[in-house]
């Protein structure tokens, strides 16, 4: 009896220690995830708006090319009783830099959306691009409503 428990004992260990498959995909969307940040932007007690920042160019995947640094930014207002105005995102600067940053409004069924872990139906998305660096530390910032300065700091993976 010992030694059927301790066979059992010995296969139930054996499959909870197995790894599981991943595949490509599952992949891609943890590296988008951990090379993300969000931001929340209160405007009010009951009215926020979550602003999520991707980093691509860690990923390996063939949508992101390696000629410049993009970043993908969801933006979501969350309201609660009262109605606010939606926050704009302008004044683009990668590594303090405004010059050539080339920002566009992505379309719901665009690919690239599928490389960002949370993406969905109700954030609006932008891309924005800038020349390739070979800095470490890549900065995006952005000017919100009252010419507020917001910035967020990457680690490129080498």
């Amino acid at each position: 009896m010992r030694y059927v428990v301790a066979v059992f004992l010995l296969f139930l260990m054996s499959g909870c220690a197995s790894k599981l498959a991943h595949n490509e995909s599952e992949k891609v969307l943890d590296y988008g995830m951990t090379h993300s940040k969000k931001i929340e932007i209160k405007h009010s007690e009951t009215s926020r708006t979550f602003v999520v920042i991707t980093y691509l160019n860690p990923l390996n995947h063939a949508l992101v090319t390696q000629e410049s640094e993009k970043f993908i930014v969801g933006t979501y207002m969350a309201t609660g009783e009262a109605v606010s105005a939606k926050t704009m995102l302008q004044s683009f600067a990668i590594n303090k830099k405004q010059d050539d940053v080339k920002v566009r409004t992505l379309a719901k069924d665009d690919p690239l959306l599928t490389l960002v872990s949370s993406a969905n139906a109700w954030t609006d998305y932008l891309l924005v691009e800038a020349p390739y660096s070979d800095t470490i530390n890549m900065e995006i910032s952005f000017e919100i409503d009252h010419s507020q300065r917001v910035s967020v700091t990457f680690r490129k993976d080498y």
